[in-house]
This record gives C-alpha cells, sequence and structure tokens, in this order.
C-alpha cells in the first residue's frame, strides 16, 4: 500500500511540476579558436552570459511554451523573442527569432547551438 501512495504522488508531481527544461548552464563547443560561449539561466528570470566563463552580458527573461523573451545590457533595452527549439533528449538547444530589433544580437543568436552543462 505504501508503495502505491508514493507512486500516486510522485506521478502527481510529475504532472503537476513539469520539469524546466531552460534553468542551468549552457555551452557552446569550443570554437576553432577555442572560444566556448555560455548562459546561465537562473530561477528568478536572471540570466549571464560569459565567453571563456568571463561575463559579458546579463540581464532578465521570461520562458513559457517554448518562447524565450528577455531584454539584456548590451542591446539599449531591446527586448528579444525567440522561440527555443530543445533537441538530443532536451539536451541542447537552438534559437529562431521571433521579433529581435537589435541586428547584431539576432545574427549572433541564429548561429548558437548550446548544450546543457551537467
Amino acid at each position: 500500500m505504501k508503495v502505491l501512495m508514493v507512486s500516486i504522488v510522485a506521478m502527481m508531481f510529475a504532472v503537476f511540476h513539469p520539469e524546466d527544461k531552460l534553468t542551468g548552464r549552457w555551452e557552446t563547443k569550443p570554437s576553432d579558436k577555442g572560444t566556448v560561449m555560455g548562459l546561465l539561466f537562473k530561477s528568478d528570470s536572471n540570466f549571464e552570459g560569459y565567453i571563456n566563463k568571463k561575463p559579458f552580458v546579463s540581464g532578465t527573461y521570461t520562458y513559457k511554451d517554448d518562447t524565450f523573451t528577455f531584454v539584456d545590457n548590451g542591446c539599449d533595452g531591446m527586448k528579444g523573442v525567440y522561440k527555443i527549439e530543445f533537441f538530443s533528449n532536451v539536451d541542447s538547444l537552438r534559437f529562431k527569432p521571433i521579433a529581435d530589433s537589435c541586428d547584431k544580437r539576432r545574427e549572433r543568436m541564429i548561429r548558437l547551438v548550446m548544450g546543457k552543462v551537467k
């Protein structure tokens, strides 16, 4: 009986508390020059970006229904909206632009492929 109750509670937790796929640390593979870009998505809706472990951008975000909306300190407060596509068992992602007026950021974002750091 205890096993049944534990199983029911575990299933209810899984149904009512969907896994947060985005929170955590994500990194690119090293470029030909050895450069690694990373993003740390925090559970408080803040994020930090770094290149070779050195911070270069930070901001706030929302994530709902695969739509990632954010404002960072690199584009004069312009908002970016992207669809996040997860693949390879949800441990890799890429960004698809929906709306972003910051051309330089959009050009970089559409080339990013990142893997979850475990």
